[in-house]
Protein backbone atom coordinates (compact mmCIF):
# COMPACT_ATOMS: atom_id res chain seq x y z
CA UNK A 1 0.00 0.00 0.00
CA UNK A 2 1.35 3.60 -0.84
CA UNK A 3 2.53 5.79 1.69
CA UNK A 4 -0.31 8.09 1.69
CA UNK A 5 -2.66 5.33 2.08
CA UNK A 6 -0.86 2.98 4.80
CA UNK A 7 -3.04 4.38 7.99
CA UNK A 8 -5.93 3.26 6.05
CA UNK A 9 -7.20 -0.19 5.54
CA UNK A 10 -10.15 -2.67 6.24
CA UNK A 11 -10.43 -1.71 9.93
CA UNK A 12 -10.85 2.24 8.88
CA UNK A 13 -13.56 4.42 10.07
CA UNK A 14 -16.16 6.09 7.02
CA UNK A 15 -14.84 9.33 8.59
CA UNK A 16 -11.30 8.58 7.96
CA UNK A 17 -11.55 7.29 4.27
CA UNK A 18 -13.68 10.10 3.81
CA UNK A 19 -10.89 12.56 4.98
CA UNK A 20 -9.19 10.59 2.67
CA UNK A 21 -10.95 10.66 -0.07
CA UNK A 22 -11.55 14.04 -0.26
CA UNK A 23 -8.24 15.44 -0.34
CA UNK A 24 -8.61 14.94 -4.15
CA UNK A 25 -10.21 18.19 -5.54
CA UNK A 26 -12.53 16.42 -7.78
CA UNK A 27 -13.65 14.24 -5.28
CA UNK A 28 -14.81 17.52 -3.38
CA UNK A 29 -16.40 18.93 -6.14
CA UNK A 30 -18.79 15.85 -6.09
CA UNK A 31 -19.63 16.57 -3.07
CA UNK A 32 -19.32 13.05 -2.25
CA UNK A 33 -19.74 11.84 1.84
CA UNK A 34 -18.64 7.96 2.56
CA UNK A 35 -21.88 6.69 4.20
CA UNK A 36 -20.56 3.31 5.34
CA UNK A 37 -17.41 1.18 4.44
CA UNK A 38 -16.16 -1.71 5.78
CA UNK A 39 -14.36 -4.88 4.26
CA UNK A 40 -17.93 -5.58 2.57
CA UNK A 41 -17.06 -2.33 0.09
CA UNK A 42 -18.14 0.93 0.51
CA UNK A 43 -21.15 3.32 0.29
CA UNK A 44 -20.40 6.64 -1.25
CA UNK A 45 -23.15 9.55 -1.90
CA UNK A 46 -23.63 12.95 -3.28
CA UNK A 47 -26.31 15.04 -4.07
CA UNK A 48 -26.98 15.98 -7.89
CA UNK A 49 -25.58 19.15 -8.71
CA UNK A 50 -27.56 21.47 -11.73
CA UNK A 51 -23.94 20.96 -13.31
CA UNK A 52 -23.86 17.21 -13.50
CA UNK A 53 -27.36 17.40 -15.57
CA UNK A 54 -28.18 17.22 -19.25
CA UNK A 55 -30.42 20.25 -19.44
CA UNK A 56 -31.62 23.11 -17.21
CA UNK A 57 -35.48 21.60 -17.82
CA UNK A 58 -35.33 18.79 -15.24
CA UNK A 59 -32.57 16.53 -17.08
CA UNK A 60 -31.41 13.60 -16.13
CA UNK A 61 -27.75 13.44 -14.44
CA UNK A 62 -25.00 13.12 -17.25
CA UNK A 63 -23.45 9.48 -17.80
CA UNK A 64 -20.04 11.01 -17.75
CA UNK A 65 -20.75 11.67 -13.92
CA UNK A 66 -22.19 7.95 -12.98
CA UNK A 67 -19.09 6.36 -14.70
CA UNK A 68 -16.99 8.45 -12.61
CA UNK A 69 -18.32 7.74 -9.57
CA UNK A 70 -18.44 4.21 -10.16
CA UNK A 71 -14.84 4.15 -10.83
CA UNK A 72 -13.99 6.56 -7.65
CA UNK A 73 -16.46 3.94 -5.52
CA UNK A 74 -15.32 0.88 -7.22
CA UNK A 75 -11.48 1.90 -6.35
CA UNK A 76 -12.15 3.03 -2.97
CA UNK A 77 -13.65 -0.10 -2.35
CA UNK A 78 -9.83 -1.85 -2.39
CA UNK A 79 -8.98 0.13 0.59
CA UNK A 80 -11.79 -3.01 2.43
CA UNK A 81 -8.71 -5.62 1.32
CA UNK A 82 -5.85 -3.61 2.24
CA UNK A 83 -5.26 -2.09 -0.95
CA UNK A 84 -4.11 1.62 -1.93
CA UNK A 85 -6.88 3.32 -4.21
CA UNK A 86 -4.93 2.45 -7.81
CA UNK A 87 -4.55 3.84 -11.29
CA UNK A 88 -7.84 2.28 -13.50
CA UNK A 89 -6.99 -0.19 -16.08
CA UNK A 90 -9.85 -0.69 -17.65
CA UNK A 91 -14.03 0.03 -17.15
CA UNK A 92 -16.97 -1.20 -18.39
CA UNK A 93 -20.40 0.71 -17.67
CA UNK A 94 -23.92 -0.72 -17.84
CA UNK A 95 -26.21 1.97 -17.99
CA UNK A 96 -29.67 0.57 -17.03
CA UNK A 97 -31.76 3.71 -16.51
CA UNK A 98 -31.51 7.45 -16.17
CA UNK A 99 -30.64 9.00 -12.88
CA UNK A 100 -33.29 11.80 -12.07
CA UNK A 101 -33.43 11.69 -8.21
CA UNK A 102 -31.91 14.38 -6.05
CA UNK A 103 -29.50 12.14 -4.45
CA UNK A 104 -26.90 9.15 -6.00
CA UNK A 105 -25.92 6.39 -3.83
CA UNK A 106 -23.05 3.95 -5.21
CA UNK A 107 -21.22 1.00 -3.88
CA UNK A 108 -18.13 -0.63 -4.51
CA UNK A 109 -16.74 -3.85 -3.75
CA UNK A 110 -14.12 -5.46 -4.15
CA UNK A 111 -14.60 -9.19 -7.00
CA UNK A 112 -10.41 -10.04 -7.05
CA UNK A 113 -7.74 -8.61 -5.10
CA UNK A 114 -4.44 -8.62 -7.17
CA UNK A 115 -0.65 -7.98 -6.43
CA UNK A 116 -0.95 -6.51 -10.04
CA UNK A 117 -4.58 -6.08 -10.94
CA UNK A 118 -7.04 -5.92 -9.12
CA UNK A 119 -11.04 -6.23 -10.32
CA UNK A 120 -14.31 -4.89 -8.49
CA UNK A 121 -17.59 -3.09 -8.80
CA UNK A 122 -20.02 -0.57 -7.79
CA UNK A 123 -23.55 -0.05 -8.54
CA UNK A 124 -25.32 3.35 -8.45
CA UNK A 125 -28.98 3.98 -7.40
CA UNK A 126 -30.92 7.31 -7.41
CA UNK A 127 -34.50 7.17 -5.66
CA UNK A 128 -33.61 3.38 -4.79
CA UNK A 129 -33.79 2.00 -8.09
CA UNK A 130 -30.58 0.69 -9.81
CA UNK A 131 -29.33 3.31 -12.32
CA UNK A 132 -26.08 1.86 -13.82
CA UNK A 133 -23.76 -1.02 -12.90
CA UNK A 134 -20.09 -1.37 -13.34
CA UNK A 135 -16.44 -3.52 -13.42
CA UNK A 136 -13.12 -2.14 -13.59
CA UNK A 137 -9.46 -3.24 -13.36
CA UNK A 138 -7.03 -1.38 -11.48
CA UNK A 139 -3.20 -1.44 -11.26
CA UNK A 140 -2.52 -2.60 -7.83
CA UNK A 141 1.39 -3.07 -8.32
CA UNK A 142 3.55 -0.43 -6.94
Amino acid sequence: MSSAFSALGADSTAAEIEAALLAAPYHRWLGLRVHAFGPEGIELRATVAPEWLNNDEGGVVHGGIIAALLDIAADWALLSRGIAPSPTIDQTVHYLRAAAGEELVVTGVVRKPGRAVSVAEATLTSDGREVAVSRASYATAG
